[in-house]
């Protein structure tokens, strides 16, 4: 079995966890549900009440991970009065973050995932899967391409599928019809590596953004939408409490 059919099994082999071990991206439009292995586990596009996309806490097959490699302790934390988390896994040889968030504006069409792996210590190896299947599984990805600067292109349920940063990703079968892209990802300590996931219906601007730029946009966001709330009993809990409502 090739790593990147592992890494596929894997995911496919997760059982769920209790739903306080999840944490939650949104942007008001959809959310996006993180296991702790880095998994996206349920993400309804383009609307909250749309066909799941990502579905595997159910029992569907789509899914989009991001998993550090080998036995691992995980935790993670929100940034402060955000809905941008932060992954980390202590391996026996490495601290891997990463750092993810549904990326600010947003469009009722078009959906922008943001995921940054960054090397704190030792070398991270990461395993990489992005398998969307549309309405919960059933449709596998379409017309899935790579341009000549190695950005993945594709067709899901009437929706555009643009990703930027799995230049090194292959197609693989993902046991359910399908094609899932698998690649495994290793970071000296100290770097990081950007992946860029644009989900775009109808008329919705398809091209990636820039990840700088598009994690400053994200951040100066979260700041306008979200108080300081200094005054209450629990600043950082108001404000997360906030940033959900």
């Amino acid at each position: 079995m090739s790593a990147a059919t592992e890494a596929q099994a894997a995911v496919d082999a997760q059982r769920p966890h209790v739903l306080r071990e999840y944490a939650l991206l949104a942007d008001g439009e959809r959310g996006i549900l993180v296991g702790p292995r880095g998994d996206f586990v349920w993400m309804c596009f383009p609307r909250w009440d749309s066909g799941a996309v990502f579905s595997s806490l159910i029992g569907g097959s789509g899914s989009y991970a991001v998993t550090p490699r080998g036995r691992c302790v995980w935790g993670g934390c929100y940034e402060p009065g955000s809905l941008i988390w932060r992954s980390r896994w202590v391996t026996d040889d490495a601290t891997i973050e990463c750092r993810e968030a549904l990326a600010l504006p947003t469009h009722p069409d078009r959906a922008v995932i943001l995921r940054r792996v960054i090397a704190r210590e030792g070398t991270a190896r990461i395993d990489v899967v992005l398998n969307p299947r549309g309405d919960f599984g059933k449709h596998a990805l379409r017309k899935l391409s790579k341009r000549d600067d190695g950005t993945w292109t594709g067709e899901l349920d009437g929706a555009h599928l643009c990703w930027v940063g799995g230049q090194q990703a292959s197609p693989q079968a993902d046991g359910h019809g399908g094609k899932a892209l698998t690649l495994t990802l290793e970071l000296p300590e100290g770097t990081h590596h950007d992946f860029v996931l644009v989900l775009a219906g109808g008329e919705a601007d398809r091209a990636a953004p820039d990840p700088d730029w598009a994690w400053q946009g994200v951040e100066a966001a979260w700041r306008d939408r979200v108080p300081e709330l200094e005054r209450t009993v629990a600043p950082r809990d108001s404000r997360h409490s906030y940033a959900v409502l």
